[in-house]
Formats: C-alpha cells, sequence, structure tokens
C-alpha cells in the first residue's frame, strides 16, 4: 500500500512540474507584453485619444490576470491533491 501511495506522489509530482513548467511560460510572455506595452506603439502612434491606450492596458490586465489565476488553480490542485494523499497515508497508518 505504502509503495502505490509513493508511486501517485511521484505522478502527482511530475504533473506539478509540468504545470509550473507551462506557468513559467505564461509568465514569460505576459511579463514580455508588459514591456513592450510601454514601449511600442500601436499602428496610429498620434493617440489622438485614449481609446487605443485603454484598449492596450484593459489586453494587458487580463493576460496578468489570466496568468495570476492559472497560479491560483495551480496552488487549489496541489491541495486538493494533497489532501488526497495525506487522508490515504492516514488511513494507511490506521491499518498498521
Amino acid at each position: 500500500m505504502e509503495q502505490r501511495v509513493t508511486t501517485i506522489i511521484a505522478h502527482i509530482a511530475a504533473s506539478h512540474r509540468e504545470m509550473s513548467r507551462i506557468l513559467e511560460a505564461k509568465r514569460v510572455v505576459t511579463s514580455q507584453m508588459a514591456s513592450i506595452a510601454s514601449d511600442i506603439p500601436d499602428s496610429n502612434p498620434d493617440f489622438e485619444g485614449l481609446g487605443m491606450l485603454q484598449e492596450q492596458a484593459l489586453q494587458l490586465t487580463k493576460n496578468v490576470t489570466a496568468y495570476l489565476n492559472s497560479l491560483a488553480n495551480l496552488e487549489e490542485a496541489i491541495a486538493q491533491q494533497t489532501e488526497i494523499v495525506m487522508k490515504e497515508m492516514n488511513g494507511s497508518d490506521a491499518e498498521e
């Protein structure tokens, strides 16, 4: 039983590593977008109004929010899976 729990934990850890790699890629993209948003104007560099600037700021905010939501989802997944493993480990201790 302990071997099964260890194997499950190893698979969960591998899954979390992969999710972390995906989030790292999202982080890089989001930070790059944030850095170029202030440097590169849109196709119309005059900005006759604030509409285009507001649209770009909104898009950047959406990307940052999506990244933070992804981090929250990863944290929730880790917590749920850790809870299941801990319950299983406590159950196997009670059996012995």
